[in-house]
Order: C-alpha cells, then structure tokens, then sequence
C-alpha cells in the first residue's frame, strides 16, 4: 500500500542532542516482535536500538483515571532504563506507548520523540500560589503540560482509516501543544489504521519518523528529507 502524508510546516529547531539510540515503546496490543522491522531499519541507519513492551496487562491498552497507578508504574519503568543510556534517544511509541513517549518528553528524557496513534492526555494543570505557579495538589501522573517550551521536538502521527484512535483526535492533541513555542509537528497518512507498526506500508512510516527526528537531532544523516521541507 501507498501511503501519501499529509503534514503540517513547523519552525526552525536548533539541534541540542546528538542521540545514537532509539528506543521502540509498544503499547499493550504488540509485542517486541512487531518491531523487528523497524529494528534491523534503525540498526541499518547506524543506531541502537532497544524495542519494549509496556509492562501492563492486555486489558489496559487504554488508561483511564482509575489506571494512574498503573502509569506511574510504567513511568517508573522507563525513567529508570533511560538513565542508564548515555545520550538521550529518540523515543517512538505506539498507542499506550504513545502516551508514554509524550509523558517522558514532559519530564525532561529524550532528544526527540514520536508518538504513533496516540489516546489524548489530559492537560496537566497549574494553580497560582503567591509569586508562581505550582502544580495542583493530587495533579494525576496521566498528564502534560501542553504550553511548556522547554521539551525536546515531538511528531504525532495519525491514520486517515483509524477507528481506534481516529486521525481527528490524534491532530487535536498536536493542536493542543502548538500553544507553546516547542517543536510539535503532526503527520498523517489518509490511508493508514491503527497497527502502524506492522501493517503494509510501515516501512514508509519508519523512514518518515526517523528522518523528521534527525532533521532535529541529526540532519547531517538526513537521507530523504523532502517530505519536512
């Protein structure tokens, strides 16, 4: 399948980092296997890479409110593996991973990030107490801060034939994080579903991701960046 992106333009980015790992981050619905591909494309471009599954059961590929606990878990997870790799990596995730990309990004980790199909996330809010603000008292670890300007760049990716995460919401949260002055593209493909990860058509999208994130962290490795001029 061809699969024609639709993207939106976005400002200029000086390089800060100069990763050499990318990490994969599997929602609940795939397994480290569905990411073989894309692990001998990286590894071919010269990078590490390390493919994950989120530790969650099956049944909670969607968090709700009721499942923070179970986030802060997860979190916990990958904070802990991404303070043992020296360089800051470009995170991609799908789905529930997704989400988990963008929640690291919101903590400071990673060089760059994308997130494949992601749910929404709640804003995370700010009440005013005397001079500044400060983050609201119980503030649920399922949340970012979507005007901070301090993260590294992120690319959301959405698929036109999605019916689990429809393209619509996944352009609405890019939308979200355009109030801050960070980097925040959207990709779509009009033909693309859910299972970006291993449908027919993904060695496309494993090209485009990559090369949007070296065009921020590496653009001297750029091999096709026609698509983000």
């Amino acid at each position: 399948m061809t699969m024609e992106p639709t993207m939106e333009p976005q400002p200029s980015f000086e390089p800060r980092q100069q990763p050499e790992t990318v990490l994969l981050i599997g929602g609940t619905c795939l397994t480290t296997l569905n990411w073989q591909g894309w692990i001998s494309r990286y590894t071919a471009r010269g990078y590490s890479v390390i493919a994950t599954a989120a530790p969650l059961p099956p049944s909670t590929d969607c968090l709700g409110p009721r499942d923070w606990a179970q986030v802060a878990s997860v979190l916990t997870y990958y904070e802990r593996l991404l303070v043992t790799i020296p360089q800051p990596p470009i995170l991609i995730g799908h789905c529930f991973g997704g989400v988990i990309a963008q929640l690291l990004l919101d903590r400071g980790f990673g060089a760059a990030g994308i997130a494949l199909n992601p749910p929404r996330i709640p804003e995370r809010r700010t009440r005013v107490l005397g001079i500044g603000a400060r983050p609201h008292r119980g503030a649920e670890p399922l949340a970012v801060d979507y005007r901070s300007s301090s993260r590294a760049p992120l690319l959301l990716v959405g698929g036109g034939v999605d019916r689990r995460v429809p393209s619509e919401s996944v352009e609405a949260t890019a939308r979200r994080y355009w109030k801050s002055e960070a980097v925040t593209s959207y990709l779509e493909y009009p033909e693309g579903c859910h299972h970006t990860v291993r449908a027919p058509g993904w060695e496309t999208v494993a090209d485009d991701v990559l090369d949007w994130a070296e065009l921020y962290t590496h653009p001297e490795r750029l091999t096709s960046a026609d698509l983000w001029r």
